[in-house]
């Protein structure tokens, strides 16, 4: 019974791992900013998906004052709501087909407006 117990957790345990690399695209600069995104589910998948824009400024992670407003193909511009004072802006938004979806980026700070354009996935070449 113990055995059998042991086994059970222990499968599903190793099932939880994912060896799976998630692809994430380069951070990308705006001023004085470092601007990447995660994703939850970490994989971008069709549907729903959470999108968790990380702002990095040399020394510091809280930016007051700055806005975030984000939207993909699927979607109109969304302000992201900060996460406390850790530089993350949080927002969900659909995604139709991530390798034609770009998750674009606004952001205003102090007077300066810049958007950013990142991809969803990696391009796929296809050679014959």
């Amino acid at each position: 019974m113990k055995l059998k117990l042991l086994l059970m957790i222990s499968a599903l345990l190793l099932s939880a791992c994912d060896s799976k690399d998630v692809w994430m695209p380069e951070p990308q600069p705006w001023g004085e900013f470092s601007i990447h995104f995660e994703t939850r589910p970490e994989a971008v998948r069709q549907g729903m998906n959470e999108f968790l824009i990380i702002v990095n400024r040399e020394g510091r992670r809280h930016i007051p004052d700055l806005l975030v407003h984000i939207r993909t193909n699927q979607s109109k511009w969304r302000q992201a709501i900060p996460d406390g004072a850790l530089g993350v802006y949080r927002r969900a938004l659909p995604v139709g087909d991530i390798h034609v979806d770009q998750l674009h980026v606004r952001l205003r700070y102090h007077g300066k407006e810049g958007e950013l354009t990142f991809a969803l996935a990696p391009k796929v070449i296809i050679t014959q």
